[in-house]
């Protein structure tokens, strides 16, 4: 009987010192590594690792020390760990150092990277812009380029007829505008990726498990939260102020939405997305499994062996975790997968909201709102919206405001508000909607 080769794995990282070109590879970690995770989310949140390392003689505090803004890629290597003799490689990605800190009294060092581009831009530096007659595909495409990275697009065309990015970073306005399509937003090893949630949920499993094989390392949670049968939808058509109402799926448990929205298919694309995006929350599960390479964030697996337990579940985090003697596991995050809101449930769905002819006190038509001046103060008669050319919104029908800015006409919302004199600013509103107080 031939000796049995042990499973085991490690961890490599090279670094690339800021503003040089020589690598530094940590192999040498052999003797040093105290313990390694990696976080593989699927969307809505930075890739990460965080690395422990023993400094007993001080060569991580000394000409090993990685910086801050420092280019690392990690790899997870693993040696027997399916079959004896097969080994294999992990990439985890590309990294940029954010956080360093040593602890006592064994001298440890924490290295922590982000997987975002080099330097704080696309998290930190504001924009302001009108992006008109595009798609969602060439918007990413153009913030690709800003930073250097590629775009990997892997959903279905969607036109934009008119969006603004209001002061918010490159990383924050792509994240939203995904989460309002129903798409997914990840950066990974030097690109963007989007993709449509629905097809990779559609996706065959890439492994099953039995209840049985998570041991003690498991919770489920259902809760009727996230459950909905169907969405509701005012929204204003882009080229004109006629307030439409279009509603998909139907029942009891139907979601109500406000949205600036550019047509009908705009209306349907958001209703369904966001529907489907509080399904997910209904069923979730998490669980610690013996670590498994086929298993990244975005792919399925099936659970069985616990009745109501049981079905396909998408994988929305992996935490690799790699402790000093080698013995790697995952912290799984799932949600069950549910079947799909996607259309509009007939053609009479969609009808005009008839326009409120009542004032705030509910007596008579709503005055002429007359010329408006920063400082007035004034009653808001529907939506304050999050930009002057729409987007999300907040009802305020009945609040008492005041003027904060007035924008130019090119603006459809002109007119900025706030909940006190000199306040921050809350929305942005119509003239039609706002009446002298």
């Amino acid at each position: 009987m031939g000796k049995e080769t042990p499973r085991k794995a490690k961890v490599n990282i090279t670094y690339t010192p800021k503003g040089q070109a020589a690598k530094r590879t940590a192999d040498v970690m052999a003797e040093y590594e105290e313990g390694f995770s990696y976080t593989d989310a699927a969307t809505g949140e930075s890739d990460a690792i965080s690395l422990k390392v023993c400094n007993k003689d001080l060569r991580w505090a000394n000409k090993w020390l990685p910086k801050k803004g420092d280019k690392m890629v990690a790899k997870i290597k693993v040696f027997s760990w399916d079959a004896a003799g097969k080994d294999r490689t992990f990439s985890c990605g590309k990294f940029c150092c954010d956080d360093l800190s040593f602890s006592g009294p064994t001298l440890i060092c924490n290295i922590g990277g982000v997987s975002v581009p080099e330097g704080q831009a696309f998290r930190a530096t504001q924009r302001t812009y009108n992006w008109e007659k595009v798609t969602i595909q060439e918007i990413a495409r153009k913030i690709a380029k800003r930073y250097g990275l590629s775009l990997h697009y892997d959903a279905g065309k969607i036109n934009i007829s008119s969006i603004e990015q209001n002061k918010q970073t490159d990383c924050e306005f792509l994240n939203r505008l995904c989460e309002d399509y129903g798409l997914y937003i990840k950066v990974y090893f030097g690109k963007i990726i989007i993709y449509d949630i629905d097809r990779y949920e559609s996706k065959k499993a890439v492994a099953t498990y039995h209840i049985n094989d998570f041991g003690d390392c498991w919770s489920y949670n259902t809760t009727l939260t996230g459950t909905y049968t169907g969405a509701t939808i005012k929204y204003t058509k882009g080229d004109n102020d006629e307030e439409l109402t279009l509603t998909v799926g139907s029942g009891k448990r139907m979601l109500n939405i406000t949205e600036k929205v550019d047509s009908l298919p705009d209306a349907q694309i958001k209703a369904c997305a966001r529907v489907n995006k509080e399904n997910r929350k209904a069923v979730t599960m998490s669980a610690t499994i013996k670590a498994n390479l086929k298993i990244v964030a975005g792919v399925c697996i099936k659970i069985k062996g616990a009745y109501n337990i049981n079905g396909k579940y998408f994988v929305d985090k992996v935490t690799h975790k790699i402790e000093a003697d080698g013995a790697y596991t995952m912290d799984l995050e799932l949600h069950k997968v549910q079947s799909k809101i996607k259309n509009v449930t007939n053609s009479s769905s969609i009808k005009p909201t008839k326009p409120s002819t009542s004032s705030a006190s509910g007596g008579a038509p709503a005055a002429d709102t007359g010329a408006l001046a920063v400082g007035d103060k004034v009653i808001v008669n529907g939506p304050a919206y999050y930009a002057g050319n729409g987007g999300r919104s907040n009802n305020c029908s009945g609040m008492t405001m005041y003027i904060t800015e007035i924008l130019g006409s090119n603006y459809k919302y002109q007119y900025g508000v706030a909940k006190r004199k000199g306040g921050t600013r809350y929305g942005w509103c119509a003239k039609g909607s706002l009446t002298k107080a």
